[in-house]
């Protein structure tokens, strides 16, 4: 399954590039907090996953940890230098299954909040037929304090522990 980058950053204008507007794949950004365009049919993928967040009490309470807490990892020697300074790679993995037939069970949402703000910082939608262990990688500014969580089809939201990027 081929996955698209979305890479956001508001406009002088305020505005935001067209391709906001796409749902789906991958989602990085510097500036989440941007209004939407009118126009735009499906929610973004940032939405969708704050939505599930906001609307969701319960986590961390069906199934088995070890299968569902995101596990994180940092790589301060992978960086990117921009706007916000210096990011290093932070990649988000869960040990979890992505079946379809028979029973179908896969992780369906995989993100990461800032702990501050709760704005997403990134996030990836995954289907039943990717390849395991579900895996998001992002670019996060050093110094940012990030919550990661997933949402399981059968078991539902999990967060993991918040951290801190360092250097």
């Amino acid at each position: 399954m081929l996955v698209g980058i979305l890479l956001v950053a508001a406009l002088p204008s305020g505005g935001l590039p067209r391709r906001t507007a796409i749902a789906g794949g991958i989602f990085s950004a510097g500036n989440v907090g941007a209004s939407l365009p009118v126009s735009a049919k499906k929610p973004l993928l940032a939405e969708r996953v704050a939505q599930v967040d906001a609307e969701t009490v319960e986590r961390n309470n069906n199934g088995d940890p070890a299968k569902h807490l995101p596990k994180v990892r940092i790589d301060p020697s992978v960086t990117k230098v921009g706007v916000k300074g210096i990011s290093s790679q932070v990649d988000v993995a869960v040990p979890h299954v992505m079946e379809g037939e028979p029973k179908p069970h896969w992780i369906e949402l995989m993100w990461l909040k800032d702990a501050s703000t709760s704005q997403v910082i990134a996030a990836k939608k995954f289907t039943s037929g990717d390849a395991a262990p579900p895996i998001l990688t992002a670019y996060v500014p050093r110094g940012t304090e990030c919550i990661p969580l997933i949402y399981c089809n059968l078991h539902g939201l999990w967060e993991g522990e918040p951290f801190t990027v360092t250097w």
